[in-house]
This record gives C-alpha cells, structure tokens and sequence, in this order.
C-alpha cells in the first residue's frame, strides 16, 4: 500500500478508535470465533492462572494476546493490534475457561480436558488437511517445472526457425541488391546507346530510312540487353537453389557422420569392456592353477576350469 494512502488510513482507524464505548479504546484484528474475555474475567486469579499455564506449556506469552500490551502483533498495513489464530490449544483454553466460570477449579479441569480432545481431533483433521497442500504444491511445483522445460524448448526451437529465416532474409536481400546493380548497369547502358544514336543522328542528318533502320537496331539491342538481365537473373535463382540443396546435404551427412562417430565410439568401449572382463577372467584362471589354496581340485583340465570360473 502507498506511504499516503497508509497513512490516511491511520487517521481514519484512530478517529474510529475513539468513538469507543464503555472504555472500549482499541480496534484489532480479530478471527471469527475467537473468545475475548472480558477484563474483570481476566482479572480473576484462578481463571488467569489456568491460561498463563497454558500458555506457558505452549512456549507462548499470554502478554502477547493481551489488548494494549507492547507484545501485542501489529498489522503493518493498518497499525492496529491483531490476534492469530492459536489453532493448537484454542479449544483447551476456551474449556477449561468455561468450566471455572461455571464449576470452579474441578470445572476448569474437566473443561479443559474436553477442549484438549477437541485439539486432538482437529491437529489430526490439520495435518491431513496440510499434507493434502503439500501434494497439491508438490504437483503444482512439478507441472511448473514440465512447463518451464516445455517453454525452453519451444524458445530454443522458435530461435532455431528465426536463425534459418534471417539467412534466408539475407540470402534474399544479396540476390535483391544484386538484381539492383545489374538492372542499373543495363539501364546506365540503354541510356549510354540512346545519346550515342541521338548524337550520330544529329551529327550525320541520316535519312529517314537511316533512323528507323537505327531505331530498330537500338530496339534489338535493348531487347537482347533485357534477356540477357533475365537469363542472369534465373542463373542467380538457379545457382541459389544449389547452393541451398548442398547445404541442406552437407548438414544431413555431418549429422550421420556424428551417428556414425558416436556409434563407432560406443561399439570401441563395448569392445574394451569385454576385453577387460575376459582379462580378468584369465588372469584368474591363471591364478587358480600357480595357487591351489583358492580350492580347485587337482585334475581339472582347463576348459572344466574355464567353465568352473565362468569364462
């Protein structure tokens, strides 16, 4: 929450303070159900007893649980008091409380009593309800971690596509620019053979004959000029695709040499495996003739002894 709206906040929670009633100066935090008891309860010797010994037993302070007491838990959001939840002994406490109030000390034990098998019953109904969140969380943890991989995976193969299409960007943009100069060239040179024929015709006054004859001449050599940009331009795209297939060839066969690599490399420490175990097998049958402690009776010849040894 903003510093300004927390603060508007307080001034209005402590203007609600004081229209308190009877003594009432406190707002708090309250659960539903929660018993609060009312000061001339507390104040009674044998009721406080009761609960400060509950409290200790628990590790707890009863200040803490006390309206105005500096031990009280503030709400950092608010600034008032606020009173957790004590799900542990709640029912104990209430119990024995009540059973003071209605029949003494002996009521306060048999009270109490009653309210700790409530806590019983509802520690076990929290335990199961708190392993039923930690499988939820475990399996929410699990579907998140499927989804992270599956996400790294579909970036890493989008990046992939996006690599591949930039080349071919690229490869689009050069035979583009390349189109360009050539198409300019041709231009350059059209324009060049129109001056030379406009600066002949002028200089020669040619016949009328002469510069139709010229005219259809300059028209064939711009024709020509046209196909041969063209025919450049289909060499280009031809030679592009070649250079595509031989690529896409030259990645499949570096992928089948890598299998081929790795199957070769994985067969090679097979074989040296078998080699190993066989070894140790001679070595213990060599073993077993030079030490005849090891307890192979005499006469066996050595393919009984290789059977006998496993080899």
């Amino acid at each position: 929450m903003p510093r300004q709206n927390r603060k508007m906040m307080k001034e209005y929670l402590d203007k609600a303070e004081d229209k308190g009633r009877n003594g009432d100066a406190y707002l708090a935090h309250m659960t539903g159900g929660e018993l609060v008891l009312p000061k001339e309860f507390a104040s009674d010797p044998q009721i406080r007893a009761l609960i400060d010994a509950k409290f200790k037993s628990q590790g707890i302070s009863t200040d803490r649980y006390v309206v105005g007491h500096k031990e009280n838990s503030i709400n950092p959001e608010t600034g008032q008091p606020e009173f957790f939840k004590l799900k542990k002994f709640v029912g104990t406490i209430v119990g024995g409380t009540i059973g003071a109030l209605v029949g003494g000390p002996a009521g306060a034990v048999t009270g109490a009593k009653i309210g700790a098998t409530v806590d019983a019953t509802r520690a076990i109904s929290d335990a199961q309800s708190q392993a039923r969140d930690q499988a939820a969380q475990a399996q929410a943890a699990a579907m998140q971690q499927a989804q992270l991989a599956r996400d790294a995976a579909s970036g890493e193969a989008q990046r992939s596509r996006d690599a591949a299409a930039e080349q071919a960007k690229l490869s689009r943009a050069q035979q583009a620019e390349s189109l360009a100069q050539q198409s300019k060239l041709t231009q350059d040179q059209i324009d060049a053979q129109r001056a030379g024929a406009a600066s002949s015709l002028e200089q020669a006054r040619l016949t009328a004959a002469q510069q139709a004859e010229m005219l259809r001449n300059l028209t064939a050599q711009q024709t020509a000029s046209a196909d041969a940009a063209k025919a450049q331009l289909y060499q280009q795209q031809k030679q592009y695709e070649e250079q595509k297939f031989a690529m896409e060839k030259q990645a499949k066969d570096q992928a089948a040499a890598l299998d081929a690599e790795r199957r070769k490399i994985a067969q090679r420490e097979s074989a040296q495996m078998t080699a190993r175990r066989r070894a140790g097998k001679r070595s213990l049958l060599s073993s077993a003739r030079m030490n005849p402690e090891l307890g192979i009776p005499s006469g066996v010849d050595e393919t009984q002894m290789k059977t006998m040894l496993g080899a």
